[in-house]
């Protein structure tokens, strides 16, 4: 467990937005499933509810079949498909198993905006920050974001729930029919809805270099998976991690001990809020392309074939208003959703170096140009210094 802080800590630092990034998927992940079960007539499920789910707090115990654990979506049609009752455990009951120190969170959040405050007041009154402050103002604001995603979500959960069936495994994947013909990768399971795209298991195994628990089915559930999200959250993520690249712009006319850290320092930002965008520029073309959106266009132009099987419903179904379908023709979309190819892959990989590379020097850079200060850093002011006088 201190590992795992440990883990996180040191992303928050080097990558606020990857984790970020991880937050928005997640609470994306647990509002679907609220809608999921409110459409099934199940109101007093919630967001809290959908966060203990996905994070392993569910043990499904089959009749004389391994046990394994089951997310929120999994669970939506184990009841649904009536082979369980819907969980009876209140958000409270959950709130009660996580550590979380709610006036930790309060006295963190604000220090936090004590130090927006702070930040914000130097600019008005002109007076010269560190690249260590704006360093660390760039992390608040992604740190910001994830606080809100990560408001309802329990933390350090040791001890989850174990739901009992009357079916066997065998039965269930046998109802499912074909679905369920493809072996599961994670859990028995993994037929309902796709899997989350993880580090540990996806990334590093296109490299042959897996570092997940490979025990199957899994007891425990990988803590670096990146749900799939919808268009508003993508657009909220575009927003906080544009906005987390520009902020370093702020320091474009700092004074640094040499020229050269100047301008490196310049270069740096300018890497990252570059690529940056071109990830997101690239990362909407690619998701077209592996959704099959540019495929009306390529037949029109004579570049591809009509495909002969019958087209699916999958455009028809978004556009429905009934909760359930719109969730249902979502998910179909992104089981349907074509691999990342190799040269996706080759084409990112460099910008990736870049901006890594940027990423370090900006963190040396935050911390060595402490040795020669403006004086003027060392000023402090009085809240009212801030407000107009007349």
């Amino acid at each position: 467990m201190l590992c795992t802080k440990i883990k996180w800590m040191f992303w928050a630092i080097v990558g606020p937005e990857l984790v970020l990034s991880v937050a928005i998927g997640q609470f994306a992940s647990a509002r679907r499933s609220v809608r999921r079960f409110h459409g099934l007539g199940y109101e007093t499920w919630t967001v809290r509810h959908g966060f203990f789910a996905d994070m392993g707090g569910i043990l499904l115990q089959p009749t004389n079949s391994t046990p394994f654990l089951v997310n929120g979506r999994q669970l939506a049609y184990l009841v649904e498909k009536q082979y369980i009752p819907c969980p009876n455990i209140a958000a409270e009951e959950i709130w009660d198993k996580s550590k979380t120190d709610t006036l930790a969170r309060v006295l963190t959040l604000l220090q936090t905006c004590w130090f927006i405050v702070q930040l914000l007041g130097r600019a008005i009154l002109r007076l010269p920050t560190s690249t260590l402050e704006l360093s660390t103002g760039a992390i608040v604001l992604c740190t910001l974001g994830t606080f809100i995603c990560w408001l309802h979500k329990p933390n350090d959960v040791f001890t989850g729930i174990v739901l009992t069936t009357e079916v066997t495994t065998a039965h269930i994947l046998i109802d499912a029919g074909d679905a369920a013909a493809v072996p599961y990768r994670h859990t028995p399971l993994d037929f309902v809805a796709k899997e989350s795209f993880t580090c540990s298991y996806d990334m590093m195994g296109f490299l042959n270099l897996r570092c997940d628990n490979r025990e199957r089915p899994l007891r425990c559930f990988p803590n670096d998976r990146f749900p799939d999200i919808g268009s508003l959250e993508k657009f909220a993520l575009f927003c906080m991690s544009t906005a987390y690249a520009a902020f370093h712009f702020i320091g474009w006319n700092f004074r640094f001990p040499t020229r050269l850290e100047l301008l490196l320092w310049r270069l740096s930002s300018s890497i990252i809020l570059g690529a940056t965008i071109f990830f997101w520029i690239f990362e909407t073309i690619a998701a077209r392309h592996r959704f099959g959106r540019w495929d009306k266009y390529l037949i029109w132009l004579g570049l591809k074939k009509q495909a002969l099987s019958p087209k699916t419903d999958v455009e028809s179904n978004m556009k429905r208003q009934d909760t359930v379908h719109r969730l249902d023709a979502f998910e179909r979309e992104q089981k349907q959703a074509k691999s990342m190819l190799g040269w996706e892959v080759g084409l990112l990989m460099p910008f990736v170096f870049l901006y890594a590379a940027a990423r370090t020097y900006m963190i040396v850079e935050a911390l060595a140009s402490l040795r020669e200060l403006p004086i003027g850093v060392f000023k402090t002011f009085e809240i009212g210094q801030m407000l107009p006088h007349w």
